[in-house]
């Protein structure tokens, strides 16, 4: 289903649900999960929140009552060590990482970047699996995102792909949830995470379980379309933690009542330029707007265009912003090549290319190198990867006209090389975790040039 704008649906036809604070939660709550203490008292235990999504059904309502527990501010102080960091050592420490820092006049200073996960003082399940994970020290993103997002303040974070973002809101937000009422069949989750593509909505989600895998009880759910909405209701409605979606497919849940935004009190906004690209504003605004009042907000974009701006004044309450490195800069191993090559013959050009490297690769009895090829319609995509199998060369078409099941396989055989080629949209140009790629080629001239990831161009 398509995504009907407030102003164009039918006033008729809405849904409400009304989500009252209950009185009798303690204003100081403390659950089973060690070294973590808490306090509700900054927030309103007497408040309202009211979701009113609104149906794309010509008739039909639903409407239902759910109590729930006030969110809890958690408490969080690093280890003493770094309480005693003086200003000086802060700044040399962000200047070594290469982090630039930046708060509204105002507001309180941003904590110390920090270079330990020990210092962080984490909860104990998260620091094993941490240690599972093979992590030895924070990447620079993660150093200081994680301290700001750690302490309760909004972000707005910029950094490179394959930088560590990921891990550096998913730690926090983990920990967030530790701190917070347990969740109850029928409640909405405590954390959610918007991302524009399946592909990177997954790989969020395999990152969130990754670190709560040692918490029984720690259950998270993803929401995306391509696959059957039946399916995932049950999960939803069982409650869980932290939900990972795609705007869209979120917004057909919270119409039909699946799930409500209820409970969140942390939210995450990856890729958010990505998601404006794409025409996710409205979902955004939507879901944005409809969020209990006391929430903390963490946005992360490559780049910084009026439209973000613009949502960062209007939904980040005195956002501290975290920029690593040269944002929208190419990575020092990519060496860009412009051919100029006539739109009659590019397809010709590239096969040439590309055939000549297998040929290469056959006499020096190497494997083909991993090659990403950028198209601009489903239609090309198709096209030119037809041509290139006509080729003999082993190549898939990747776009959002494929099943998710197909997309999947293509990315699955793509990562582990039994198909070398992998010709796609911009679907496939932000924030896709793949190794080993030796050559991107835009066939088609990219509207924005923007190069953001580990991957090294035709050279």
């Amino acid at each position: 289903m398509s995504y009907i704008p407030p102003h164009l649906r039918n006033s008729s036809s809405t849904a409400t649900i009304t989500t009252s604070i209950a009185h009798s939660v303690p204003s100081t709550y403390t659950n089973d999960h060690p070294n973590l203490s808490h306090s509700s008292s900054d927030f309103n235990t007497s408040s309202s929140t009211t979701f009113t999504p609104h149906s794309r059904r010509s008739s039909g309502t639903f409407s239902r009552t759910i109590s729930v527990p006030p969110p809890v501010s958690p408490k969080w102080t690093p280890s003493d060590r770094v309480l005693r960091f003086n200003d000086d050592q802060i700044e040399e420490i962000r200047s070594r990482l290469n982090i630039d820092v930046s708060v509204a006049s105002g507001s309180p200073p941003a904590p110390a970047a920090i270079e330990s996960f020990e210092d962080m003082c984490l909860h104990q399940s998260i620091m094993k699996d941490i240690a599972c994970h093979e992590y030895t020290r924070p990447t620079s993103i993660q150093a200081q995102a994680m301290t700001v997002a750690l302490s309760g303040r909004d972000l707005l974070g910029c950094a490179e792909t394959g930088s560590g973002k990921t891990a550096a809101f998913t730690i926090p937000m983990i920990q967030h949830c530790l701190a917070q009422p347990p969740v109850q069949r029928g409640d909405g989750p405590l954390a959610l995470v918007l991302a524009p593509t399946r592909e990177l909505a997954q790989q969020i989600e395999k990152e969130v379980k990754g670190f709560s895998r040692s918490l029984e009880s720690f259950r998270t759910a993803i929401v995306v379309g391509g696959t059957n909405i039946a399916d995932q209701k049950p999960e939803l409605r069982a409650g869980v933690d932290v939900i990972v979606a795609t705007p869209g497919r979120l917004i057909d849940h919270l119409q039909q009542g699946n799930t409500s935004l209820s409970r969140i009190s942390f939210i995450v906004l990856d890729e958010a330029d990505r998601m404006l690209d794409m025409g996710f504003e409205p979902q955004i605004r939507e879901v944005m707007r409809n969020l209990p009042e006391k929430h903390q907000t963490l946005l992360f974009s490559a780049t910084m265009p009026v439209e973000i701006e613009t949502l960062t004044q209007e939904y980040l309450t005195s956002p501290v912003q975290v920029k690593v490195g040269k944002v929208s800069s190419p990575t020092a191993n990519v060496s860009q090549i412009l051919t100029k090559v006539s739109e009659s013959e590019k397809i010709d050009y590239l096969l040439a290319l590309l055939v000549a490297d297998d040929s290469h690769a056959k006499r020096s009895n190497q494997p083909f190198p991993l090659t990403i090829v950028f198209v601009e319609t489903k239609t090309r995509c198709n096209e030119v990867a037809e041509a290139l199998v006509a080729q003999g060369l082993q190549a898939v078409a990747f776009h959002g006209g494929r099943s998710q099941s197909e997309r999947e396989a293509a990315l699955r055989n793509f990562r582990s090389s039994s198909t070398s080629i992998l010709v796609a949209t911009d679907v496939a140009s932000r924030g896709l975790d793949v190794t080993g790629v030796a050559h991107v080629i835009n066939l088609d001239l990219p509207k924005v040039f923007l190069v953001e990831t580990l991957l090294t161009t035709y050279c």
